[in-house]
């Protein structure tokens, strides 16, 4: 009976890492899509408008994030199951590498359509199952930090349920934005001049220092809203009247990422 717990909680595990990578790679798109203007109909499941190394970049997060979960959930045969639970990774990228060797054999080619039939999925083929396993090797490192009983980064499996699809993907995706909107206006910026004219009109423009200030206090908020919600799912047993006040606070949490998502990213198209 011990085994076959042990058992399920390999698969179970390897699922959920599967889902968790799967949305954190989902709110990486969003930004990506947001920042570099691309239609939806040039949003595939393989390839994002021109993109080539950002893709390849997204993919490999939302496989490293995953496997880092499994490393701080499995003892042993961490690494076998964070390679396993690349399977579906790479059993997607082998479809597209086989239907490009296909398109590419049938009609004429160019280095762009190889580029994204051909090199694209080999790259991810190859790297997906070796990220995968050095991730799964330093969440081993945080295993100790971890062992709250029935829980997977410390927070209970029942939170998951909401988590997964209604506030994870929002976690990455607005403080991601925020985060871009600070190169973005060195970029609109530099664009302008001003480090051209010397340090006394770098110094007397203010709305720069502005822009830059009020955007780091919002991304201080969002990462102190994150924290505090993982502080409270994370929190070990309280009572009845502490989990109602917590379970509001969350709530609060949720609905501001809620609304900021929904400003960002719903309907920019």
């Amino acid at each position: 009976m011990n085994e076959k717990v042990k058992f399920n909680n390999y698969i179970l595990i390897i699922i959920f890492a599967v889902v968790f990578s799967f949305v954190v790679q989902d709110g990486i798109r969003l930004v990506i899509q947001k920042f570099l203007e691309i239609p939806n109909d040039s949003m595939g499941l393989a390839q994002w408008g021109d993109t080539f190394f950002l893709r390849i970049f997204t993919s490999l997060i939302g496989t490293a994030t995953g496997a880092f979960v499994i490393g701080t959930f499995l003892k042993k045969r961490f690494k076998l199951a964070a390679i396993i639970a690349t399977f579906p990774t790479v059993s997607f990228w082998i479809v597209v590498f086989v239907f490009g060797v296909t398109i590419i054999s049938e009609q004429e080619y160019s280095f762009e359509s190889v580029k994204a039939m051909l090199l694209l999925p080999g790259i991810l083929i190859i790297l997906s199952p070796v990220v995968a396993y050095f991730s799964a090797c330093w969440g081993q490192e945080s295993f100790k930090d971890f062992q709250r009983s029935k829980s997977i980064l410390n927070i209970k499996w029942y939170h998951w349920l909401w988590i997964l699809p209604f506030y994870l993907n929002k976690v990455v995706a607005v403080p991601l934005f925020t985060l871009i909107l600070l190169w973005k206006v060195d970029l609109l910026y530099d664009n302008g001049g001003i480090f051209y004219g010397g340090i006394f009109d770098l110094i007397s423009n203010w709305s720069y220092y502005l822009v830059r200030i009020i955007i780091l206090v919002i991304l201080a908020g969002l990462i102190s809203s994150v924290s505090h919600a993982y502080s409270l799912l994370s929190e070990e047993k309280t009572t009845k009247k502490i989990n109602w006040k917590n379970g509001i606070i969350i709530f609060g949490h949720v609905l501001l990422f809620s609304i900021l998502y929904a400003l960002l990213f719903v309907g920019m198209w």
